[in-house]
């Protein structure tokens, strides 16, 4: 709980401190806005420690492979650094570019996943008899 206040707070400080800086330089908002996003990633990333010990958990327990699990993670790590990407060049006025981020982050989600979309289709062929 407390660092979701501090994350929120923080997120509340640079967006007012942005709004008031932009009117003389949108650089330096844009900028404030980086160094905000930072920021909140590193009192979120404390967090990323026990999410991958239950995931290596759950695979001990089911058996799964790392090839399971590892595109799930990936996948996710890619979706928060493409949005927090695609965020800050929305703001900064470059739609286009926000909307390359957001392609190019789609693209590698599915490839990453690719391992796993293979194994499945393994397993089809299997229960097919095929």
């Amino acid at each position: 709980m407390e660092t979701v206040i501090q994350i929120s707070a923080l997120a509340v400080i640079a967006a007012v401190l942005c709004v008031v800086v932009r009117a003389q330089s949108g650089a330096l908002a844009v900028l404030l806005s980086l160094c905000a996003s930072v920021g909140i990633a590193f009192l979120a990333f404390r967090f990323l420690s026990p999410i991958l010990s239950v995931v290596r958990q759950l695979r001990e327990l089911t058996g799964l492979e790392q090839a399971a699990t590892a595109p799930m993670l990936k996948a996710a790590g890619i979706g928060i650094l493409t949005q927090t990407a695609a965020a800050i060049c929305e703001d900064s006025g470059e739609k286009a570019l926000s909307r390359a981020v957001e392609t190019g982050g789609t693209v590698l989600s599915l490839y990453v996943s690719l391992p796993l979309l293979s194994a499945v289709l393994e397993l089809l062929k299997e229960t097919l008899g095929g």
